[in-house]
């Protein structure tokens, strides 16, 4: 763009606040371009600057459009972080907290944690949606298919995920945040928001979230954004 600033195209309640607290966290001028949900949708607008009208959009100084968090974020720290604050830290924290690590953690919260908390969302809002006199049978198989299945593999992989942040301030063992707690954070706070695993149960997660969600950056976010409320899903 002409004055030289990225710009966010912002939708509220979404993935979208993750890069607005980036964006606070590197301490740029930067624009923002705030939109609102139409009946839990993206606006017809958002269409304008990206065949899926999806949000978050960063837009270039150059008018270039990206889109997922993951390459927003990339393309902000590369871009903008010129200390590498929040780039791995070297010396790493252990042998393996390298570029891999970091790629395969965000595409775990993607591929593996999101789908999980869809899945625990889809059964909640069947039985809720469901008539009143066919509620107690739809409950019954929802509830025989979350214990058959998805609460082993929720526990299976956010044990895992706990583990990971023993001892840590942020998962890539650094005292700052990297890419790989701006794309997670968002997974963790909706599945927290919107009761899809038991929060207290993974003691170092719910540490590392506050963490995040303390930080002033954060908290400018929130106030520059218009809205961030997941409960509903």
């Amino acid at each position: 763009m002409a004055n030289g600033k990225p710009t966010l195209y912002h939708l509220n309640n979404s993935q979208s606040q993750t890069i607005l607290w980036l964006l606070e966290e590197l301490g740029i001028e930067y624009d923002l371009k705030l939109f609102n949900r139409i009946e839990q949708r993206s606006p017809p607008e958002l269409k304008e600057t990206h065949p899926t009208g999806k949000s978050p959009q960063l837009m270039t100084p150059t008018g270039r459009v990206i889109t997922e968090r993951s390459a927003i974020a990339l393309y902000l720290i590369e871009t903008y972080d010129t200390s590498s604050k929040f780039k791995i830290p070297s010396p790493p924290a252990q042998a393996d907290d390298d570029f891999l690590k970091e790629d395969s953690l965000i595409s775990f919260g993607n591929s593996t944690v999101m789908p999980l908390f869809m899945l625990r969302l889809v059964f909640m809002q069947l039985v809720k949606r469901t008539p009143f006199f066919l509620r107690w049978l739809v409950s019954t198989i929802s509830s025989t298919l979350d214990k058959a299945f998805l609460s082993a593999e929720i526990e299976l992989h956010l044990s895992y995920f706990d583990s990971l942040l023993e001892g840590r301030e942020y998962v890539m063992g650094g005292a700052e945040p990297t890419r790989a707690d701006f794309v997670n954070l968002w997974y963790f706070d909706w599945g927290a928001q919107g009761k899809y695993y038991e929060v207290p149960k993974y003691k170092n997660i719910d540490a590392w979230r506050q963490r995040c969600l303390s930080r002033p950056a954060w908290k400018r976010a929130l106030e520059k954004g218009n809205g961030y409320d997941l409960s509903e899903g």
